[in-house]
């Protein structure tokens, strides 16, 4: 019995692949000349807006969707803004549903495609990030990375449960080819770089 178990053991050492040299990983590409402009068309392309501000710790020069005066339902996860209505203390998911504005923080921002790595402090902001009419993410300018090997190089997927990639409002084409902008998550989406 065992010389048949030999013998099986051998063929399969003699059919095994030819042992090749660990992967060398490449470096990841440097930022471009000029990262913002190109942070700023990628954003577009996916439909969304760029903005870079100029103090940090500060929203007062951000673009917002509506005025923040009108808003009646926002969840905010910086510190520059409360969050108010269903975005202060619901504990419901669903009722998220009403939320007028989210902004996030986010850790890093892909400048050769537009997207935000972001990891959400609770299930409810994973929810409002979704169920918001406008999704503003503000990220540091420290934050940027040339493409996405780079966010690969920096995130330790060992110490999250959850993290996402985020870009632009959703879309939706139906049959017809007609592009749709908002039809299921946030209509609008805008990314703010603050400074360090």
């Amino acid at each position: 019995m065992s010389g048949a178990r030999d013998a099986i053991f051998a063929a399969l050492e003699a059919a095994r692949s030819v042992r090749v040299a660990a992967r060398v990983r490449a470096p990841s590409p440097a930022l471009p000349a000029d990262p913002v402009a190109m942070l700023r068309e990628r954003v577009a392309q996916a439909g969304g807006r760029l903005q870079a501000l100029t103090r940090p710790g500060s929203l007062d020069e951000v673009e917002w969707p509506a005025p923040l005066d009108t808003l009646h339902h926002v969840y905010s996860a910086h510190p520059a803004l409360a969050s108010r209505g269903v975005g202060l203390a619901t504990t419901d998911v669903h009722a998220l549903a009403a939320l007028e504005l989210c902004v996030l923080r986010a850790e890093l921002a892909v400048v050769e495609s537009g997207a935000v790595w972001h990891v959400p402090r609770s299930p409810g902001e994973r929810a409002a990030a979704l169920l918001a009419e406008h999704l503003v993410v503000v990220v540091p300018d420290s934050g940027l990375v040339a493409t996405l090997h780079g966010v690969y190089e920096r995130i330790r997927l060992d110490r999250i449960a959850f993290g996402w990639l985020l870009c632009g409002p959703s879309k939706t084409a139906d049959i017809e080819q007609a592009l749709v902008l908002g039809a299921h998550g946030p209509r609008s989406f805008r990314l703010v770089l603050e400074p360090d």
